[in-house]
């Protein structure tokens, strides 16, 4: 997909912002007080003879120093010792189409983290990936079909942060299933995937809205995800939720609430699932995600429990606490979570919602199918249902079996 005309009259360099950077004679405690400074600063450009040579990312580095002895071992050591050796580097005069391709093949990094600006190879400043979807976005707003070309390449740029969760669940699980459908090309919905020594753990959520809207709050996700998994392991998704929940409100200034009455009220819905598979056990924390489990030799579906709480939400507490659930997980047992694009989908005679127990029968209905064979069943189910209503939300589902 091309970038529209429109938009390849600009350059990188518009997206340009003043952020301090360092040296490699910088010693970490310097580091340490920059960010501590510059609050929203997410990346430390690393410079020598006036030329970028790494990026130093702010939640690697804060969680790094954070652990004992860190601070004794590191402070006045130089800062190349956490710095990032091969960040995005972009020339300024590099049109907007360019950049736009550059960070599609460097996925979720360069939204997440920057890039750096250069002229003729000379630092002047970063850029930011999250600046350049809005920006492509907003070029688009004279015209429908430029706005729906800019759309359609942000789900280029959504779908290679998506990518990499999805190649790893092909290369580590046997029997599974995963579908993901933006209502409106890009959307809220967002995955991840990550396995450790003893087993895997998988995240699914339910941002805020669906379009464009939804997929800057996936972007935010991502980002709070990453920081979580510095923080806590795969196998404490309790812990995972509460660190997302708090880096959501922080990120969207609901930590210190005004009587300012453009404040943000967005979250979002999330499950962190970890399968361990040395002791045959599934560990997971919830909050308000609908999900199920149908046992191998069960004859009724469970639905797993979670708290009736999202994330970043404004009257979700920003110290509070999800539980954590464990049960055995059996070879052959199944697990099925689903986003309410499913269950709120209305369709039928009636026009009512789809449902719960729909879901539920159709996992009774074809237990002993290839989990692959029961998606499809679900997709069957869920579009003869809907018939020509429109579909009310993005629609994610995530299956296995153990």
């Amino acid at each position: 997909m091309d970038i529209p005309l429109s938009s390849r009259q600009l350059n990188a360099g518009m997206l340009r912002i003043d952020v301090p950077h360092v040296t490699p004679d910088s010693t970490n405690l310097h580091v340490m007080s920059l960010f501590n400074e510059h609050k929203a600063l997410i990346g430390l450009p690393v410079l020598e003879n006036q030329r970028p040579i790494g990026m130093i990312n702010r939640h690697i580095f804060l969680s790094q120093m954070s652990r004992p002895f860190f601070h004794e071992l590191y402070d006045q050591k130089s800062c190349i010792a956490f710095m990032d050796k091969t960040p995005l580097i972009i020339e300024a005069s590099s049109g907007l189409e360019y950049l736009a391709g550059q960070v599609v093949e460097t996925g979720d990094k360069a939204v997440t983290e920057g890039f750096i600006l250069t002229a003729e190879g000379q630092y002047i400043g970063m850029g930011l990936g999250i600046d350049l979807i809005k920006t492509v976005s907003d070029l688009q707003a004279k015209q429908h079909l430029q706005i729906m070309q800019s759309i359609e390449y942000a789900r280029v740029i959504q779908e290679s942060m998506l990518n990499r969760s999805r190649q790893s669940i092909e290369e580590n699980l046997n029997d599974w299933c995963l579908f993901w459908q933006p209502r409106d090309c890009v959307g809220g919905d967002i995955y991840a995937f990550q396995r450790d020594e003893n087993g895997w753990l998988v995240v699914i959520a339910d941002c805020t809205g669906h379009g464009v809207p939804g997929a800057f709050m996936t972007f935010i996700f991502a980002s709070a995800l990453e920081k979580a998994l510095t923080q806590s392991q795969a196998c404490e998704p309790e812990h995972l939720l509460s660190i997302i929940n708090r880096y959501i409100k922080q990120t969207l200034s609901q930590l210190h609430p005004t009587a300012d009455l453009g404040q943000s009220n967005d979250g979002c819905d999330a499950i962190a699932l970890y399968v361990d598979e040395k002791n045959e056990r599934m560990i997971w924390a919830n909050a308000q995600m609908h999900a199920f489990r149908l046992g191998a030799d069960a004859d009724a579906v469970e639905v797993l429990e979670g708290d009736r709480k999202g994330l970043g939400y404004t009257d979700t507490p920003s110290d509070f606490r999800w539980h954590r659930h464990e049960r055995p997980l059996k070879r052959g047992d199944e697990v099925m979570i689903v986003t309410d694009g499913v269950t709120d989908q209305i369709g039928g005679e009636r026009g009512i919602m789809f449902g719960k127990k729909r879901i539920q029968s159709l996992l009774l209905q074809h237990r002993h199918l290839p989990v692959a064979e029961l998606s499809r069943a679900l997709e069957s189910s869920l579009r003869e249902w809907q018939g020509k209503e429109p579909s009310r939300d993005d629609i994610t589902w995530f299956g296995f079996r153990g």
